[in-house]
């Protein structure tokens, strides 16, 4: 038997609905996911502070340096990686890319075959 990985896509939201320089919270599969548009660039990040559980939907986006509003971690939103603590882990970084008016979360799933 082998593990074959297939690519499926997510829609997560409209392109006109993630403005420059605001972040936008979306869930997806239980999943909060937040998007950012710095310098027309798009971001996804886990839109949950890897500190404590906060959404960073509520912090504040400077550039694309997202601080969260509980504790103010610093996370880069390009990257995941923790800026300033308190938080320690960095934030997953989702692959998406827009695609005639959407924007889409590539993920990839293993399937079993014969």
């Amino acid at each position: 038997m082998t593990t074959v990985e297939e690519q499926e896509y997510l829609v997560l939201a409209r392109s006109q609905d993630v403005r420059e320089g605001e972040p936008t919270s979306v869930v997806s599969d239980g999943e909060v996911i937040l998007l950012t548009r710095v310098h027309g660039q798009l971001h996804a990040v886990s839109g949950i502070c890897t500190h404590a559980y906060s959404e960073l939907a509520d912090g504040e986006l400077d550039g694309t340096r997202l601080y969260c509003s509980l504790h103010f971690a610093c996370f880069d939103v390009r990257t995941g990686a923790v800026l300033e603590g308190p938080a320690e882990h960095p934030l997953r970084v989702y692959p998406v890319f827009e695609q005639d008016g959407d924007i889409l979360l590539r993920r990839e799933r293993r399937v079993q075959g014969a």
